[in-house]
């Protein structure tokens, strides 16, 4: 047996255990792909049915909202416009 024929033998072994070192990730990652499309597909529903959840909470609680604040809103707007009204008077009659 000469030192080709174990340059050989050691160049298949070599071969060999990098095929196995690349092949382990690649089905890992492979089936990690696959499950997470399955997980996906699954959720999409829930996510969806979620989604209008959320919208019709946001909806009600804006138009919640907008009713509570009208009024306030108002109150402060009058009395604010009386203020400077009351103000531009005083300050005319100063002058």
């Amino acid at each position: 047996m000469s030192i080709e024929f174990w340059r050989n033998v050691s160049v298949v072994w070599i071969a060999i255990h990098a095929f196995i070192l690349f092949l382990i990730p690649t089905v890992i990652a492979y089936f990690l792909v696959k499950g997470i499309n399955w997980l996906l597909a699954k959720t999409a529903l829930g996510f969806a049915k979620a989604q209008g959840f959320s919208r019709q909470v946001n909806q009600k609680t804006e138009d919640l909202s907008n009713r509570v604040a009208a009024p306030l809103i108002a109150v402060h707007s009058k009395a604010n416009r009386a203020q400077k009204i009351g103000k531009s008077l005083f300050e005319n009659a100063q002058k």
